[in-house]
């Protein structure tokens, strides 16, 4: 009984791991250029902190990013909201719908575009990674993890190199 349990819990925890997907995307991809370097600058403007690993390269990440998304387009046509989106973010978020835990997170639109992007890209891997799923007038956006690699030893941001960032999108 015991090793049935067992080999039920290893196989739930190898199809988790098998279902979900990353991409790693470097300011050198021409299919999504400016995508890393966007994003770097998004977890930098939103306070998070870079953190020295040595040698020049420092690291920027959040983990557990979560978007509830909203259409607004049943609101009655006197409400100002009447046709436009609301969204609303979260880092450090359970990925369930109105998630309340965690830190706000404001620049949330830029982000989930940039998660569309990438999401769009049929870059890397098949199926690639699935950050947004909607249905009926909600839309839900998750990332497990989103981390940016920044290689202060490159000077010529022209050339690319200096930024690169690792998508997951933990489904």
């Amino acid at each position: 009984m015991k090793a049935l349990l067992v080999a039920s819990v290893v196989s739930l925890t190898m199809t988790s791991v098998a279902l979900s997907a990353s991409i790693t995307v470097s300011d050198k991809s021409p299919t999504l250029a400016g995508v890393a370097a966007a994003t770097t600058a998004l977890l930098l403007d939103a306070g998070t902190k870079p953190q020295h690993i040595g040698g020049g390269i420092f690291v920027v990440e959040v983990k557990n990013f979560h978007c509830d998304q909203r259409s607004n387009a049943a609101a009655d046509a006197m409400s100002v909201r009447a046709g436009l989106p609301t969204l609303k973010c979260r880092i450090n978020s359970q990925n369930k719908r109105d998630a309340s835990g965690g830190q706000p997170f404001a620049e949330g639109r830029a982000m989930v575009d940039l998660l569309q992007k990438v999401q769009d890209s049929k870059a890397g891997a098949s199926p690639g990674p699935a950050f947004t799923d909607c249905a009926m007038g909600y839309c839900g956006t998750f990332a497990k993890s989103i981390k940016c690699t920044i290689d202060t030893k490159i000077d010529n941001y022209s050339n690319g190199g200096r930024w690169s960032c690792d998508f997951a999108d933990g489904q």
